[in-house]
């Protein structure tokens, strides 16, 4: 065991002042879980969880050499992790209201050329293969939602379950596919996420 756990907030913050590697790892070891518990009961998505905590500590080493909280360290990586929880919900909120916007304005299109239907129809076989991987429950309720274009309340109601509930599973599956689609551009993505949301399936 390193001699460092047993060290206070007050001298891990001095050698964490002093660029002390180790006291970094305990600070790190020590409220990891804690912050990725609180993250995830705001986010529901263990991936933004972890993402957030992730940056919460990367800030706290990038500013080591001025950092002198009026507060506990606790207290402050708690009040550090509710920001970037807001700046992640924020970031969320933007990126769906993007989304609608594409939606809206790729709806106003009134026809489209062989080449764009032949892209749209690969777009369409990628997505539907990733989606096929997702959990069961997950991926009925998504093709409800992109597919059928039924309400929330109406897959809820289909599904037996609450709005709350569907609301997760979509989630969940827009966070996979953003996943399976990292390596793409993302603009590329967007569109892919949209086609889903508009075309009926084959």
């Amino acid at each position: 065991m390193s001699a460092y756990h047993s060290y206070s907030e007050d001298q891990l913050i001095a050698f964490l002042r002093m660029g002390d590697h180790a006291a970094f790892t305990e600070i790190y070891n020590r409220y990891w879980e804690m912050l990725a518990d609180a993250a995830y009961q705001r986010l529901r998505s263990r991936e933004d969880a972890e993402e957030v905590v992730q940056s919460v500590f990367v800030s706290l080493y990038t500013r080591r050499q001025d950092f002198f909280p009026k507060s506990t360290l606790e207290a402050y990586l708690k009040a550090s992790l509710k920001y970037k929880v807001i700046d992640a919900y924020r970031s969320q909120q933007l990126y769906y209201r993007h989304l609608d916007g594409l939606i809206a304005e790729h709806n106003l299109r009134s026809s489209s050329t062989p080449h764009e239907q032949v892209e749209v129809k690969q777009i369409k076989e990628q997505v539907l293969l990733a989606t096929h991987k997702l959990p069961d429950k997950c991926k009925e309720v998504f093709i409800l939602s992109r597919f059928e274009q039924l309400s929330n309340q109406e897959i809820a109601d289909r599904t037996g379950t609450s709005v709350s509930t569907v609301k997760k599973h979509i989630h969940k599956a827009l966070l996979t596919l953003r996943t399976t689609f990292k390596n793409n551009l993302f603009n590329l993505f967007l569109i892919k996420i949209v086609l889903v949301k508009i075309i009926s399936p084959f």
